[in-house]
C-alpha cells in the first residue's frame, strides 16, 4: 500500500462531532507512533515525507501536511503534535500527490486511461495494460534517474548514517544528469595542477578543537548565495573566497560581494560558463584583470542556464573604468588577488590556514545522496540504487568542530554551499574531517587579496613555509589572523613602533651633538 491509496473513510462520533478516520489505522488507536520518533524530531513542520512511521504495509506521517482534508497522519499525531483530539475532516478522494499506485494508473489524485501520459518526478510515464493481470493497467516509465529519490532518502534516514536526508521542491522533477550538469560546475583540475606541489606550513602550536570564521570575523564572511540552475560553483566559490579574504586582510575596511556573473560571462578562455569551469583559470582572471562587485554586475545566469553576454571588456578593466550593468554608472573599483596557492591535504594545515588567513576554497566529489542532505555530518551512504555517477563541486570551508555520536566523537568541516539558505543547514553543510571524505581535503586553495595591484597587508614572513622541504617566502605567510583579530590595536602597534623609532632617532641626534 502507498501513501496515495484511495482511502475509504469510517466516520465515528466524538462528542457529537463527526471525525474522518482511515479504516486501515482504526485498530491502532491509542498506540504510539509519532511519540516513538527521536526526541526533538517527533513532529515536523511543512511537508517532510521522511517524517513518518511504519504502519501495516505502508507509513503514516507526523508532519503538518498530513492534517488535511484527506489526512494520512499517524493515529497519535493530533494528541502528540497538536495536543488536541483528531480534527473534523470532510470526506475527500484527493490523495497526497504525486506518488503512483502501481496496480492501476493513478497519479495526482486522478485515474488515467490506457495510453495517457503523465510526468512523475523526473520521469515521463505511459499508462499501459498489465500483462499479468487482466483488466488492470500500470505505469510504464522512461527510466530516467531522478535527482531526488525516495529510496535514497529512506535508506539514509533508516540506516543510522549520522546525517539526515530529505526532499527539496526546487530539485524535485530534475534528472540526475541535470543536477550534475547545472547544480555543480567545477571541472576536476588538470593533471599538472593536481600534482602541483603544495605549501607545507610548520604547524607546531596547539590548534583549537572548534573554530568558525562566521563567529571569529562576524560581518566579514560572505553570506550564502544561490547559483540556481547554472553549473557555476567554480565562479561562486572563487568570488566568495576572494570577498572573504579582501574583508579579512583589510581588517574590514573592504567588505564587498564580488560578482560571479562577471567570471561566468567574461572569463571565457577554455571555460564553459553555466556548464562548468576551471578554478585555476578563474583565479588567473581575478589576478590579471580583476572583478567588480555584485552590485555593479548582478547575477542572472541561474534563471536560464546561460552564461550571458560579457558587458565588461578587458580594456576597461585595465584602465580601471568600467560601466556597471546594473545602473550604467561608471566605477573604478576593481578587485584583484595574488596568485592562488594550494594547501597540502593535511587537516592541521587546512585548519591553520583558515585560522590564520580565513575561509578556503575546496573542490570535492559530489555523490548522488549529497543533493538530499538536510543536516548532520555528511558521509557517502552507498545506497543500494546509487548509480555511481559523480560530479565535482567547489565550496568554501569556513571552520571545523566535533560532535559526540553513537559511533564516538566525529570531527567535521563546516562548509558553505551555493544552493541557497533553504538547502542543508541554512545553506551550510558539515562533512567528516580528517578522512578526506569525498576528496574534500585533496584540493584546497588560499589566496591573498589585492586592490589597485597592491597587496592589502604586507605579508608577515616571520614564519617559515616549506616548499620541497626548503624555506620560501609566500603571500600566504602566517600572521594575518592576529592582525585581523587585533584590528585597530594592530594599527596602534604600528604607530607605537613609529613613535619608538622617532624617539630613538632623536636620542641619536642628541648623542651625536654631545660627542
Amino acid at each position: 500500500m502507498t501513501r496515495t491509496t484511495l482511502i475509504l473513510w469510517v466516520c465515528t462520533m466524538y462528542f457529537g462531532v463527526v471525525y474522518a478516520v482511515p479504516p486501515e489505522f482504526a485498530d491502532f488507536a491509542g498506540q504510539q507512533f509519532c511519540s516513538r520518533r527521536s526526541r526533538g524530531d517527533q513532529c515536523c513542520t511543512g511537508r517532510i515525507d521522511e517524517c513518518s512511521m511504519p504502519i501495516l504495509d505502508t507509513v503514516c506521517y507526523c508532519d503538518i501536511f498530513c492534517d488535511r482534508p484527506n489526512p494520512d497522519c499517524c493515529p497519535d499525531y493530533w494528541e502528540v503534535c497538536q495536543g488536541v483530539p483528531a480534527p473534523t475532516a470532510p470526506i475527500s478522494t484527493t490523495p497526497r500527490p504525486p506518488t503512483i499506485i502501481q496496480n492501476d494508473c493513478i497519479a495526482d489524485g486522478r485515474y488515467y486511461n490506457p495510453g495517457d501520459v503523465s510526468k512523475v518526478n523526473c520521469q515521463e510515464c505511459t499508462c499501459v495494460e498489465n500483462q499479468f493481470r487482466q483488466n488492470h493497467y500500470l505505469w510504464q516509465c522512461d527510466g530516467e534517474v531522478c535527482l531526488i529519490r525516495d529510496s535514497i532518502i529512506e535508506h539514509v534516514n533508516r540506516g543510522y548514517e549520522g546525517w539526515r536526508a530529505g526532499n527539496y521542491s526546487f530539485l524535485w522533477g530534475k534528472t540526475l544528469g541535470f543536477g550534475l550538469k547545472y547544480r555543480l560546475g567545477t571541472f576536476l583540475p588538470d593533471s599538472d595542477v593536481i600534482h602541483m606541489t603544495s605549501l607545507r606550513v610548520r604547524v607546531d602550536e596547539r590548534l583549537p578543537s572548534a573554530f568558525d570564521s562566521r563567529d571569529e570575523w562576524e560581518g566579514s564572511v560572505s553570506a550564502i548565495r544561490d547559483q540556481g540552475n547554472c553549473g557555476s560553483s567554480w565562479a561562486f566559490s572563487t568570488a566568495a573566497v576572494a570577498s572573504d579574504r579582501l574583508a579579512l586582510h583589510s581588517i574590514g575596511s573592504i567588505n564587498v560581494d564580488l560578482s560571479p556573473q562577471q567570471l561566468i560571462s567574461c572569463n571565457g578562455r577554455k571555460q564553459l560558463g553555466c556548464e562548468g569551469g576551471h578554478l585555476d583559470r578563474a583565479w588567473w582572471y581575478m589576478r590579471k584583470l580583476g572583478v567588480v562587485t555584485e552590485e555593479c554586475y548582478p547575477y542572472t545566469s541561474g534563471q536560464n542556464n546561460a552564461k550571458g553576454k560579457c558587458y565588461i571588456n578587458r580594456s576597461s578593466l585595465r584602465s580601471k573604468n568600467v560601466l556597471c550593468t546594473s545602473n550604467r554608472i561608471a566605477s573604478q573599483n576593481i578587485y584583484q588577488s595574488t596568485p592562488p596557492y594550494r594547501i597540502r591535504d593535511d587537516e592541521r594545515e587546512i585548519m591553520k590556514e583558515i585560522l590564520t588567513n580565513g575561509p578556503v576554497q575546496a573542490t570535492f566529489a559530489v555523490k548522488e545522496d549529497f543533493f538530499m542532505y538536510r543536516g548532520g555530518i555528511y558521509k557517502h551512504s552507498n545506497a543500494p540504487d546509487d548509480t555511481g555517477k559523480v560530479g565535482y563541486h567547489s565550496v568554501r570551508i569556513v571552520g571545523w568542530g566535533s560532535e559526540q555520536t553513537s559511533l564516538g566523537e566525529e570531527k567535521y568541516w563546516i562548509a558553505a554551499n551555493s544552493w541557497g539558505t533553504q538547502w542543508g543547514e541554512n545553506g551550510y553543510f558539515r562533512i567528516r574531517k580528517g578522512v578526506n571524505e569525498c576528496d574534500i581535503e585533496s584540493y584546497v586553495i588560499g589566496v591573498w587579496g589585492k586592490v589597485d595591484g597592491r597587496s592589502i597587508i604586507r605579508p608577515d614572513f616571520s614564519s617559515l613555509l616549506s616548499f620541497n622541504d626548503g624555506p620560501i617566502k609566500a603571500a600566504a605567510a602566517r600572521g594575518t589572523s592576529d592582525k585581523v583579530r587585533k584590528g585597530h590595536k594592530h594599527r596602534k602597534h604600528k604607530k607605537d613602533k613609529k613613535s619608538r623609532k622617532a624617539k630613538n632617532e632623536k636620542k641619536g641626534k642628541k648623542h651625536h651633538t654631545k660627542s
